[in-house]
């Protein structure tokens, strides 16, 4: 957000049979400039300095602007229109300098001379209140650019680059309560009007909730964010989040690496090493080998002084894939055989790894009404994972609806079912 010169023309207009100036205004666009009815006047020698200063302020020759402003205010006898115009010229420059400490003092000035006089418009008190807080914004006196935002929005200011600044200027004042009333505010409005919530009060909402220590407003900011905004770091802190959750069952670090991969918020080599690792140890090589590729694409296996290590791994990942192909059979009749679905939901899973969706899921499916003596919402879990790797969107919607539980699963669900919406 950038601050607009208010430029409060002064055209002198000398006055036949009579020792005054009058002065008419005219306000640029986009950030009114203040204005005055017709009426007052200004004695000549008082216009020839301010027409000066205007015209050095228009030229951007500041200091000798302010230097003709001085002879102005150095003169005798000053009516109020005169010290009313010497200080809404004196403004001008000050917020044109990026002067905090004068920019704020001279508003209060002209704010008190035009209660009196009334010559400036409600637009142009409204654009030198914004100007004045992007000074202050600019400075990094946060406290005083809350402020004086805040005034520009009570005299009916309706900028959102305006608002944007209010909010941040009161996260960066440490007031993270009063950022994120503000943020909240905003997001609300935002979604009873049926649009997007804009990313900066997201970004916004979720640092400030993490300043407050509240992990779950935090959480509820990305989750916004993802939805939308899906990001590739935005889903990286939603998916650290999960790892984080001291209840975080054991039984589904796995199903957190997988929706890592597929959200893209994998990013570092031992993200990559630690989910082949996972696949590997839980009998998908398959989903292993897939992800050691993906990572080698990216630059972040395969190189290096572990090179000829990595190599070896995707070796032993692929042979593991050849020998589960020959025996998968075998190992599908023997799933058939067991009391209980364990079997066929871990083959069926390990069959969408190696791209066999259509066997896979049916073996899932048949897993699950067979029945699982333990954990049956993670196989319903893993069955709407299947569907939605098999690009069946809507039916792993339907299925990750009816996935609940504690220690992350509620989470799990709903996560993959933002993964799938479309930005």
């Amino acid at each position: 957000m950038r601050t607009f010169p208010l430029n409060a023309v002064l055209a002198a207009l000398l006055l036949s049979g009579a020792s005054a100036m009058a002065q008419t205004a005219a306000a640029p666009a986009p950030a009114a400039a203040a204005s005055a009815p017709s009426g007052p006047t200004v004695r000549p020698e008082m216009g020839k300095h301010l027409v000066e200063a205007q015209t050095l302020l228009n030229e951007k020759k500041y200091a000798q602007s302010k230097e003709k402003l001085q002879l102005a205010s150095a003169l005798a006898d000053k009516l109020p229109y005169e010290n009313y115009l010497i200080t809404l010229l004196s403004l001008n420059v000050a917020v044109n300098e990026d002067d905090a400490a004068n920019s704020s003092k001279l508003m209060e000035e002209m704010l008190s001379l035009n209660a009196v006089g009334k010559w400036a418009s409600q637009a142009d008190i409204i654009a030198m209140l914004q100007n004045v807080g992007v000074v202050q914004y600019r400075a990094k006196n946060y406290t005083q650019a809350a402020m004086w935002t805040e005034r520009n929005l009570k005299e009916g200011g309706t900028s959102s680059s305006v608002k944007n600044v209010r909010i941040q200027s009161y996260l960066f004042a440490n007031d993270f309560q009063r950022a994120t009333a503000l943020a909240e505010e905003e997001i609300a409005l935002s979604q009873k009007e049926g649009r997007a919530p804009a990313e900066s009060y997201l970004q916004i909402l979720a640092q400030a909730r993490g300043q407050l220590k509240d992990a779950a407003g935090g959480t509820r900011a990305m989750e916004l964010l993802v939805t939308h905004y899906p990001k590739a770091d935005y889903w990286q802190s939603l998916v650290n989040r999960l790892w984080t959750r001291p209840d975080l069952t054991p039984a589904l670090h796995l199903d957190v690496f997988r929706l890592g991969f597929q959200v893209g918020a994998l990013q570092e080599t031992s993200d990559y090493a630690e989910y082949i690792d996972f696949a590997q140890r839980g009998g998908f090589s398959a989903e292993a080998l897939k992800a050691y590729d993906q990572g080698a694409e990216a630059g972040l296996l395969g190189t290096g002084d572990k090179a000829e290590t990595h190599k070896k791994l995707r070796a032993k990942l692929a042979a593991e894939v050849e020998q589960d192909k020959k025996t998968s059979a075998a190992d599908i009749a023997n799933a058939l055989k067991k009391p209980n679905g364990i079997a066929m939901v871990n083959l069926g899973y390990s069959l969408v790894g190696q791209g066999q969706f259509e066997k896979g899921i049916e073996l899932l499916e048949k897993g699950i009404a067979k029945g699982l003596p333990k954990r049956p919402e993670d196989a319903r879990l893993h069955l709407g994972i299947a569907y939605a790797l098999a690009g069946q969107t809507d039916k792993a919607k339907q299925v990750f609806a009816t996935v609940s539980g504690k220690e992350g699963l509620d989470e799990l669900a709903r996560y993959w079912t933002l993964a799938l919406r479309k930005p």
